[in-house]
């Protein structure tokens, strides 16, 4: 600071933050992140988590940030018991079992 002068004179124009800066941050209105939905994870407290969620509804802390292997991905090749075609046999062998079993009630 020079002296002989006040601190706002020494400073150009729009140089620091003043009133106008700190009005426009107000914390009471509400901002989108505040807007934003919330995690339905449980802590370990059992509140539930403040987080801002993600589309699939939890946080970056709680499983939002991967939902898994894209389709058809190479690396990530499901094998054996839990494929799409062997879940579909075992529904469709399990229809027709349910229809050989009421078949053998009528007769």
């Amino acid at each position: 600071m020079r002296a002989g002068k006040p601190p706002s004179a020494t400073s150009a124009p729009g140089a620091g933050v003043g009133c106008r800066a700190i009005l426009e941050n107000n914390p009471l209105e509400p901002t989108p992140l505040r807007l934003s939905p919330r995690c339905c994870a449980r802590t370990r407290s059992g509140t539930s988590c403040q987080s801002p969620a993600m589309p699939n509804g939890r946080c970056r802390l709680h499983g939002g940030k991967s939902p898994g292997a894209p389709k058809g991905n190479q690396h990530a090749l499901k094998h054996g018991r839990y494929t799409a075609e062997a879940i579909q046999d075992r529904r469709m062998i399990s229809a027709l079992m349910a229809e050989m079993r009421a078949l053998s009630e009528l007769a």
